[in-house]
């Protein structure tokens, strides 16, 4: 069974939508169904869904407003958020797969060189921090993971 946190944004719903394409067995939750700050809830929803797969979808993406008015809660869906999602996917036996960005990094490579896996993160903002943050914590918490950091993401959704 898949897992799609974060169903009702923009990723979300692109994935959704190519899921059913597939004809892919999957549940979608977004913050009504599983609020991913909560990890008793986080957990009660692996434990019912059982999943092998987690598409980690849900995010805090407002990238200025990160900067002041939205810092706490940045934090709270990115870095806790994500860590109680990673700890569901390992407890449940999930691989999980992560959403991140390329904000953490500086964005001083010169023009035309593509950014490496080995490329060393040094996020700029608070959005980037709290990525990287999410990242750490995908890969001290699960065994099996991926990590996808994608730039700019657009759709019909």
């Amino acid at each position: 069974m898949i897992l799609v946190t974060g169903a009702n944004g923009q990723l979300g719903t692109e994935l959704r939508h190519l899921l059913d394409e597939r004809n892919e067995e999957y549940v979608a939750v977004d913050v009504a169904e599983m609020d991913i700050t909560d990890a008793d809830k986080v957990d009660e929803v692996f434990a019912e869904v059982k999943p092998t797969l987690v598409y980690h979808c849900a995010a805090y993406t407002a990238v200025d407003a990160a900067e002041d008015e939205g810092k706490e809660l940045d934090y709270a869906i990115n870095v806790t958020g994500t860590e109680n999602v990673a700890k569901a996917a390992e407890k449940h036996g999930a691989t999980l797969v992560y959403i991140s960005t390329d904000y953490v990094f500086n964005g001083e490579k010169p023009v035309g060189q593509e950014w490496e896996v080995d490329d060393k993160p040094d996020p700029q903002t608070e959005y980037g921090r709290t990525k990287r943050m999410g990242e750490e914590l995908v890969e001290k918490h699960v065994t099996n993971y991926y990590i996808i950091r994608t730039s700019w993401v657009f759709g019909n959704y």
